[in-house]
């Protein structure tokens, strides 16, 4: 007997214990609905000095009024059903749930143990959270692209609405075309494969057939999802129709390649007719009259090799030229570079000096494509310099590398327009009034990045800029198929 009053006792104190340093607000009531006790964290949660304010009343005066009718009518429920209840209570600077429990002796109704617990917190979280769904539902349902998750097994998760639609029956509800979706399964199945064993993000343009056979052009992205742990769950599907893209973009490459082929017939004939000046068919020519053919014939040959690199690739309709690496001397492929464009600088009284500090000057790369690149540099380096000034090409090593670059007296180039020159379609000819369509730059950029190298600008407010470029000297994957995609 002793022994159970002393464990009576020590459950007893535990009670009192946990109702005293409780965080969340306790409050018991008698049978009659009447406030017995409440502990310190309730009388906090409410702004109450200490619980006599409530002791032996029926309802909380400390309660607004239609929260206090919340709580008499759920007391009043929890004494006739004899069972717990779970509301919320909308304070002025709070929100409460709070859980009233019958306390029941022997089936008798003896009182009421209400718990409240400040949520205020975590239901801000919550509406935020619920907002941004929303916000991210509508933003979802009205971005004309598909959109669709699905799990490691490849099996549909979720989506929006047209991507229902699309992974259900082949409709692209967005371009009004309806894709046979049976016959593209397998590729879309190793695509996915791809995704999820490799956890990495795969970006492809692809053809579709509709059900009349006709092809369809969609950029499609798939991601895989990752959980906390870098584990792939599932894959994320983005896809858009390109058909007008693909379009525009045959009707450019059908004008360039026509505009090429135009341009190269006339081409020849300037290179036949300085021939037979050259053989002396239409008299002798004095020495400088030769030396200023050849370099006007140098010049057309060049521009034929352009054309017919022009010509080769829209031919192959992807917009890539294939690299052709030889040995050459770089020093002697600047000389020739320099010999066609003398007269050029001429007419602007510019001076071109060159230093070679190259121990070893042959090196491994495509002799048309690097020609083309400095070709392109020299012309925007004369174009640019002012009047009088001298234009210093330094040919160099660094390290396992070959450098060529220009010095020049010209304006200066802010800084952002530094970092985006090289960019297509992007010219700084316009902040000097010159006319410009920023392609030159861009496959330059372009041509030395598929040597491995790198293209480079400075530009100082003294008005003193450089241009260049670094390659290797030899070529890893010389005997690889490079490709340049312009």
């Amino acid at each position: 007997m002793a022994n159970s009053i002393g464990i009576g006792h020590f459950c007893i104190n535990i009670l009192n214990l946990i109702f005293k340093e409780c965080p969340e607000g306790i409050v018991y009531k008698d049978k009659n609905l009447r406030y017995l006790t409440a502990n310190p964290a309730f009388c906090k949660l409410f702004r109450l000095s200490d619980n006599t304010n409530i002791l032996g009343k029926e309802f909380a005066e400390f309660l607004a009024e239609e929260n206090a009718k919340i709580v008499k009518e759920v007391d009043r429920a929890v004494k006739k059903e004899l069972k717990s209840i779970t509301y919320i209570i909308n304070d002025t600077d709070k929100i409460l749930s709070v859980t009233s429990s019958p306390i029941i002796d022997n089936k008798d109704f003896l009182g009421i143990v209400t718990i409240a617990k400040d949520i205020t917190h975590e239901e801000n979280i919550k509406e935020k959270f619920v907002l941004k769904h929303f916000q991210l539902k509508s933003l979802l349902e009205n971005i004309p692209m598909l959109i669709y998750m699905q799990d490691v097994n490849q099996n549909y998760i979720a989506g929006t609405k047209p991507s229902q639609d699309f992974v259900k029956d082949g409709f692209d509800a967005f371009s009004n075309i309806h894709i046979d979706r049976t016959a593209a399964k397998a590729e879309e199945h190793d695509e996915n494969n791809f995704v999820l064993k490799n956890n990495k993000i795969l970006v492809k343009e692809k053809e579709f057939l509709d059900f009349k056979g006709a092809q369809h052009w969609y950029k499609v992205y798939k991601v895989p999802i990752n959980d906390f742990n870098g584990n792939v769950t599932g894959i994320i599907t983005l896809a858009s129709n390109i058909d007008a893209e693909k379009q525009l973009q045959t009707q450019r490459e059908t004008f360039v390649a026509s505009i090429g082929h135009d341009l190269k017939n006339p081409t020849i004939a300037q290179m036949r007719g300085l021939e037979l000046l050259l053989k002396g068919d239409f008299g002798e020519l004095t020495e400088e009259q030769k030396e200023l053919v050849e370099m006007v014939l140098d010049s057309c040959r060049y521009m034929n090799g352009m054309l017919s690199s022009l010509l080769a690739t829209y031919r192959n309709y992807d917009g890539a030229v294939k690299l052709n690496f030889t040995e050459f001397s770089l020093p002697d492929l600047v000389m020739e570079c320099v010999s066609e464009m003398i007269y050029v600088a001429k007419d602007k009284n510019v001076g071109i000096s060159i230093d070679s500090k190259l121990k070893n000057d042959i090196i491994i790369a495509d002799r048309v494509q690097i020609k083309r690149v400095i070709m392109n540099l020299l012309s925007n380096g004369i174009k640019y310099a002012y009047k009088g000034t001298l234009l210093s090409l330094n040919i160099y090593p660094d390290g396992s590398k070959a450098c060529f670059e220009f010095e020049n007296e010209s304006p200066y180039i802010p800084k952002d327009m530094q970092k985006a020159i090289f960019a297509q379609y992007v010219s700084y000819a316009s902040t000097h009034n010159e006319l410009g369509i920023g392609l030159g730059l861009y496959a330059s950029k372009k041509i030395i990045e598929a040597h491995s190298g790198k293209i480079f600008v400075h530009s100082d407010k003294t008005e003193h800029n450089r241009f260049g470029f670094k390659i290797p000297v030899k070529q890893k994957h010389r005997n690889e198929i490079i490709e340049v995609c312009f």
